[in-house]
């Protein structure tokens, strides 16, 4: 591809020189997508341009639809793919993303006898957002969940979902009346109709969704607005689900969205991480040049209104790598978690990661208070200083890995804005150095108080999220994979705990349960996903597959389901239920929401929604 393309960030195909190894003899179409990229692409986009273009993992992310569509007459790259015939393009489109041209058709069944959606009461969303509501608490009210913790041992399963072909399901529903907003790791976005799971419509984005559908009103239009995984923002009209706007946000080649958006004040919030750190497993990759950011968009139009980069400084080269090869910093510290909005002060709170390279700044493991209304830093909170970590890091740790190599203890959650029961706001955050820290919003952040529950490591200690009542936050442990030991006293402690909002201490835990797994491959005791709460219940799905109920005065469980067992899904498509990570489980109107599924880190795959209700 020409120097041209090189310098841009949209929709591009993506490459690597190494892949071809990878296709089989048999496989014709394949192989031509395959030796039309090592001839017309591979000058461009190999490992060695230091982010200057996108990787072929990142942009392998792409459905074959958005590749073609890139190159054909109108899309970002048709200078270069003017020359290819329509053959060509869907070639390389399977050869990049890896799967088939013509994307999965849900059979007729799976809809709805009526589609799209009249006019909803936007004042009755049940769930929204990662943590349900602005401040991220995870807690649901008697009143929005429709149920009670008399009814949790009754609930049974109401209804399955599967993801076509899909291997993990991570976003979060969203419920706003009988409508039910979900979407898959192919970036299609599916309306279900809440009590029977019915499609009403479909839309699919160019990338994976891994975030939360969010919905609102703009000027007298009813929207649903997400962001997909190469940080292209949507809006959608909510009763057709036709496109109204969309938007790039991310500035590097690399950037990436692993969090949900929030939307408050009339912005679309976007949190921004990025695959460099992935990257960097690459000896040849030239280690790191990207930084998190959070970006705000005109929830009406999609224009930019402000952007905030974690690492404001550009890297720079500071040295070489044992392979030779060059490395730049800072790097970094992004934010793989959904932003929690404060409309008291003013705030928006995220969690940042890691560090890619040294040296590092104090805005890495950290939680940020950025102004709502220009994106500015109002106050910074460090929990882990000078760590920095790359994918490298692993057990045999390569040239893109930092020296030494930190304890990978980011903030993966999103902060909770947690009002006590006694009045007192607090912003409480789980760390995978298996940490929960307690900070004053009233005070720029200074420490309340903080308890150390999990021993931490790259999986865990505290992972995906917390939950907090009031009077409590529940912390789920997993404590999975330590790569770099800085608690070598404290054993694996994989379990809930419940803290004292006040004070920290600790009033009760309850072990992950070690006799469910019986030598299944990818089952692990270990709770990674968040946690969600109602009155008098916690809720918390386990990397066994296990979905249980605790009650919140000691730990009891009141409810177990294996979500693994076989079921019959709504939708005709074929499913299968595995390890439960990710986002915590929706309740919302009597139903309780949870994916089944998440086939990374060498845990067990599926492709389930499944949808659970009292008898």
């Amino acid at each position: 591809m020409s120097a041209r393309a090189a310098g841009r960030l949209g929709s591009a195909v993506t490459v690597a020189v190494t892949v071809v190894s990878l296709l089989t003899p048999a496989d014709a179409t394949a192989q031509a997508g395959a030796d039309l990229f090592a001839a017309s692409c591979a000058q461009c986009h190999s490992d060695a341009q230091s982010g200057r273009t996108p990787s072929r993992a990142s942009l392998g992310a792409l459905t074959p639809r958005a590749v073609v569509a890139a190159l054909s007459t109108a899309g970002v790259m048709s200078a270069e793919g003017e020359s290819f015939t329509p053959e060509q393009r869907i070639a390389l489109a399977e050869f990049l993303t890896r799967r088939p041209y013509e994307a999965s058709v849900l059979p007729e069944t799976a809809f709805c006898a009526t589609r799209g959606f009249a006019p909803v009461d936007l004042q009755a969303i049940g769930w929204m957002g990662y943590g349900g509501d602005l401040e991220g608490t995870g807690h649901q009210s008697a009143a929005r969940a429709g149920l009670r913790a008399a009814d949790v041992p009754n609930l049974r399963l109401r209804w399955a979902f599967a993801f076509p072909d899909a291997s993990q399901a991570r976003t979060k529903p969203t419920v706003v009346g009988d409508v039910t907003l979900v979407a898959d790791e192919f970036g299609v976005v599916y309306a279900l109709e809440a009590a029977s799971g019915c499609v009403r419509w479909t839309f699919e984005a160019d990338a994976g969704v891994r975030g939360a559908v969010l919905v609102g009103e703009s000027e007298g239009r009813q929207l649903a607005y997400f962001v997909d995984s190469r940080t292209s923002a949507y809006a959608l009209d909510l009763a057709s689900g036709e496109l109204a706007w969309k938007e790039r946000v991310g500035w590097h080649p690399e950037n990436n969205t692993t969090g949900s958006p929030a939307l408050a004040a009339g912005k679309l919030i976007v949190p921004i991480s990025s695959m460099e750190v992935a990257r960097a497993a690459s000896p040849t990759y030239e280690c790191c040049t990207s930084s998190g950011a959070v970006a705000a968009l005109d929830a009406a139009t999609g224009s930019l209104e402000w952007y905030h980069l974690v690492i404001p400084d550009e890297a720079i080269p500071v040295g070489t790598s044992s392979a030779g090869t060059r490395i730049f910093a800072p790097s970094g510290a992004p934010v793989w978690s959904s932003p929690t909005v404060d409309t008291l002060r003013g705030l928006v709170y995220v969690g940042t990661g890691e560090h890619y390279t040294r040296p590092t700044t104090h805005t890495s493991d950290a939680i940020l208070a950025l102004d709502l209304e220009t994106g500015d830093l109002a106050w910074s909170f460090q929990a882990t200083e000078d760590d920095a970590y790359t994918i490298a890091c692993g057990v045999r740790a390569g040239p893109g890995c930092p020296s030494p190599p930190g304890p990978d203890h980011d903030f993966g959650m999103a902060p909770m804005l947690v009002t006590r029961d006694d009045g007192k706001q607090v912003l409480v955050a789980g760390q995978k150095s298996g940490t929960v820290w307690a900070l004053d919003p009233d005070d720029d952040g200074a420490l309340l108080w903080s308890r150390k529950v999990g021993k931490g490591g790259a999986l865990g200690g505290i992972h995906w999220g917390m939950a907090a009542d009031g009077r409590l936050a529940y912390a789920p442990v997993a404590d999975r994979a330590v790569v770099v030991d800085v608690s070598p006293e404290m054993p694996p402690s994989p379990g809930l705990y419940a803290l004292d909002l006040g004070s920290g201490e600790l009033l009760w835990s309850a072990p992950a349960p070690r006799d469910t797994c019986a030598g299944r491959r990818g089952c692990f005791a270990a709770l990674s996903a968040a946690a969600t709460s109602i009155d008098s219940v916690v809720f918390v799905g386990g990397l066994d597959g296990h979905l249980r109920a605790y009650a919140t005065s000691d730990g009891r469980v009141l409810w177990d389901v294996d979500t693994t067992a076989a079921v019959e899904t709504v939708n005709g498509v074929p499913g299968r239920g595995g390890a439960i990570d990710g986002p915590g489980p929706v309740i919302a109107n009597g139903l309780v929401l949870v994916n089944s599924g998440y086939g990374s880190f060498g845990q067990m795959p599926g492709n389930l929604l499944l949808a659970y209700s009292r008898e």
